[in-house]
């Protein structure tokens, strides 16, 4: 009996250790992605009160939403964007899906690196999404800022998915 029992367990494992582990999400820790402006829509609307009168919005408005420098920046790697209606404070707020979160990761970084940007906070990220409206992404919605070359022990990060950036959230200090 004790016999059977050991080739069992030994059967399972080798067929553990054949299988392949399954890939890393992008986005690291930033938990689940989300597939479509209506599933981002409906995360805002539940953690942060409302997100209605939701619109899908061009390319081309980007620009003139964010600014030259921001899209030149994003817009490479945007699949769809739309924006809401979420409070008075926040009337006008964009929702956006990257294509390619992990190269717009390594592109914001070489842009740090290089000078052209600072840092994100006009946009709280997720896994594979971003919301505009820094405040209200990474406080109402527990989103966070992606940085790099960054360190400050009192503020909660993840690591990002390329070296040298982490996803900082200030508004969940470590005490």
């Amino acid at each position: 009996m004790a016999g059977r029992v050991l080739v069992a367990v030994s059967v399972v494992l080798a067929l553990t250790a054949c299988s392949a582990p399954p890939p890393a999400p992008s986005g690291n820790g930033l938990g689940q992605p989300v597939a479509s402006i209506t599933e981002l829509a409906d995360l805002v609307k539940q953690r942060a009160g409302a997100c209605n009168d939701v619109k899908p919005e061009t390319h081309e408005y980007f620009t003139s939403f964010v600014g030259a420098q921001q899209a030149e920046l994003y817009k490479p790697f945007l699949d769809e964007w739309a924006t809401c209606f979420v409070s008075p404070d926040f009337p006008k707020v964009g929702l956006v899906l990257f294509r390619d979160f992990k190269e717009f990761q390594a592109s914001w970084r070489d842009a740090m690196t290089a000078g052209r940007v600072s840092d994100a906070p006009a946009f709280g990220f997720g896994n594979g999404f971003a919301v505009t409206q820094g405040y209200l992404a990474t406080a109402k919605l527990g989103l966070f800022f992606l940085r790099c070359h960054y360190d400050d022990p009192k503020v909660h990060q993840v690591p990002a998915d390329v070296d040298g950036c982490v996803f900082a959230n200030p508004e969940h200090r470590h005490h």
